[in-house]
């Protein structure tokens, strides 16, 4: 039950302060919900799911559960948890990092952190993993998520985090402009 009041305080969060609503019968809204969990649970906030790799990426059976068993109760949003200023600040940055919560960035983000953060893969053997079994998506929007995901876990200086936003702003604007046609 205390991960179910941790799951209705991120999603709760999510409304308040960054204007996500979540419709629970939406299945990208679901998979951005299992990504969340996922890359806040590699942040170190642990929610109580574990994940193993499916087709979309890493996703907990126990988690999707929940959510279809507690659908009223996460809609109403009332808990008695309350986010902590870190878990929220890293709740903040995975969203800006996702452009947005985008499913797609998400789930390359996961994929790739659950090859090499889980499996202990090389770099470049998680990178030739993730484009193998996410062969639907753009070079350009795998290196986008790869790159996002390692920001989750590096520490830069305001400095160097901008000349590498600098270097993928193309990489950026093919993506979306990828979306776009596809």
């Amino acid at each position: 039950m205390e991960r179910m009041k941790k799951l209705v305080a991120l999603i709760r969060e999510s409304e308040n302060k960054l204007g996500i609503k979540v419709n629970l019968d939406n299945f990208q809204d679901r998979l951005v919900i299992q990504k969340l969990v996922y890359l806040l649970e590699l942040s170190g906030i642990d929610l109580g799911y574990r994940f193993s790799l499916y087709v979309r990426g890493p996703y907990s059976p126990d988690l999707t559960r929940d959510i279809y068993d507690n659908k009223n109760n996460i809609y109403k949003l009332q808990t008695d948890y309350r986010m902590q200023e870190n878990e929220i600040n890293r709740l903040i940055n995975i969203f800006n990092l996702s452009s947005n919560f985008n499913p797609s960035i998400m789930e390359i983000m996961a994929t790739y952190l659950y090859f090499s953060k889980e499996l202990g893969l090389s770099e470049k053997e998680a990178i030739t993993n993730v484009k193998k079994i996410k062969s639907f998506y753009s070079d350009a929007k795998i290196s986008i998520g790869i790159s996002r995901a390692k920001e989750l876990f590096i520490s830069l200086t305001e400095k160097e985090i901008s000349d590498i936003k600098e270097e993928l702003k193309e990489w950026q604007e093919i993506a979306i402009d990828d979306q776009k046609v596809g």
